[in-house]
């Protein structure tokens, strides 16, 4: 019956049966306010969070986040300064501590690494403590985050063993131990201890049949990726390669670019990044990607400098001065005549007549 257009209950029962047959991808896009209650149902990010994903105002993630049945309990608190010596880029001072997670059972043994500037976290569960998890678990967090420059971390066995004194020393790393039984020293990985297993209870309601591992990264990417502050709206993972400086292209060099259609060179324009086979020219009319074979460096003609005539008459005057006075001192009587031929010609040199005998 779908071919039947004519008027009546069989064209209505068709129009029912297809509205309810439509794909949900079809469907119009909920209001931005629905968007973020399910967004929230499913993550738990704090209100910032909310407001920077989903422009929504603050009373509005507010709002969703105190009506939350998990979030009422434990509110996510949002980022705030941190008293303990921070690094001033990222990838300079990393903090590094275990945790108990009593949920995820065998794997109870979270170890986690923040870089103290941009707080990003890296967490990893493990079954144990030994100086080969702690290895094992910084070998990852490179891999994601980069090597810092001093990591430090509490006096624990294994982070005095000789095994990972090489490992660190292997990467460059520089071994930082706080004051001995003192935690204010490690405040800041604590909060984020505290932080991160709120987040991973919130979620249990819908990540209980998942793995441990499956259950921390889902909590780590709610807490890097969409966990903010009121004060600065972007997520830690944002100001960390942001403001690597490895990463930052300080200087962009000029360079020429041939046209495979018109055979001809254009330019000079900035060169914004290059890889293999491939580069990237910042051109008047926008980005432009092209072969690397068609990129020459831009060497700009080195101008001749003007010549200071006015400095070269000077000389040359002193020179010939000399010359004469030297010359005419020489004569006798009849230099008066040479003096007269001088003075006639070269008037500014002021030669003095010489004597009469």
């Amino acid at each position: 019956m779908s071919g039947h257009t004519l008027p009546g209950f069989i064209a209505e029962g068709n129009q029912r049966a297809d509205a309810l047959a439509a794909p949900v991808l079809m469907a119009p896009l909920p209001y931005k306010f629905e968007q973020a209650k399910v967004s929230h149902h499913n993550f738990h990010q704090n209100a910032p969070g909310l407001v920077r994903q989903f422009q929504l105002t603050r009373d509005q993630a507010k709002a969703i986040v105190a009506t939350c049945p998990q979030c009422q309990n434990h509110q996510m608190p949002a980022f705030s300064a941190r008293a303990n010596p921070r690094g001033l880029h990222s990838c300079e001072v990393w903090q590094m501590d275990v945790t108990k997670v009593p949920q995820f059972d065998r794997l109870k043994d979270v170890h986690m690494s923040i870089d103290t500037f941009a707080g990003t976290v890296y967490a990893s569960a493990h079954a144990g403590e030994r100086a080969k998890d702690v290895i094992n678990h910084l070998i990852h967090a490179f891999s994601v985050l980069g090597v810092p420059k001093d990591l430090k971390m509490d006096n624990a066995p294994a982070y005095a063993s000789k095994e990972f004194r090489s490992f660190l020393q292997q990467w460059g790393v520089e071994h930082i131990t706080g004051i001995p039984h003192s935690p204010t020293g490690q405040a800041i990985v604590e909060r984020t201890h505290q932080s991160l297993k709120k987040i991973i209870e919130h979620q249990r309601a819908v990540m209980k049949v998942e793995s441990p591992h499956v259950q921390l990264a889902q909590a780590l990417f709610t807490y890097n990726f969409l966990n903010c502050a009121f004060e600065n709206m972007n997520p830690p993972i944002v100001r960390h390669f942001k403001s690597n400086p490895q990463l930052e292209l300080k200087e962009r060099p000029p360079v020429l670019i041939k046209d495979p259609e018109m055979w001809q060179l254009q330019g000079p324009f900035e060169l914004v990044t290059r890889g293999w086979r491939y580069a990237c020219i910042a051109t008047p009319t926008g980005l432009r990607w092209v072969h690397a074979k068609w990129v020459r460096p831009y060497i700009a003609k080195p101008t001749r400098a003007t010549p200071v005539w006015q400095v070269k008459d000077v000389c040359w005057r002193r020179t010939r001065r000399t010359h004469f006075i030297y010359d005419t001192s020489t004569l006798g009587r009849d230099s008066s005549h040479l003096s007269a031929v001088v003075w006639g010609h070269l008037p500014e040199l002021r030669i003095p007549l010489p004597d009469r005998v």
